[in-house]
């Protein structure tokens, strides 16, 4: 199982304004346990599909998820979340945290 980001994931995170993400625990810290997108709360699940991917997603209880990654290791499937929470502004980085 995959431990750490690539040096290439690292820095695309840099370059978001984050510093010190390597392991799936720290960008599980930075993660949003809800979003609230125009009054509506989604969750944050974490789980394997049954074709073996990971999926990450955020919804609300068991409908359609309002975003979800899909990797192959939980590393990566939480590091393509985190990238796309810092980017849709649900994660504040820099001088906005």
């Amino acid at each position: 199982m995959k431990q750490v980001l690539s040096f290439d994931q690292t820095k695309h995170l840099q370059e978001l304004g984050l510093y010190h993400i390597y392991t799936l625990q720290d960008i599980l810290d930075k993660l949003p346990r809800y979003i609230n997108d125009f009054g509506t709360k989604y969750k944050l699940h974490i789980e394997p599909t049954f074709a073996g991917p990971w999926c990450i997603s955020y919804q609300i209880g068991i409908c359609e998820p309002f975003v979800f990654k899909l990797a192959e290791n939980l590393l990566d499937a939480a590091y393509d979340m985190l990238c796309w929470c810092i980017e849709n502004g649900y994660v504040k980085v820099g001088k906005e945290e």
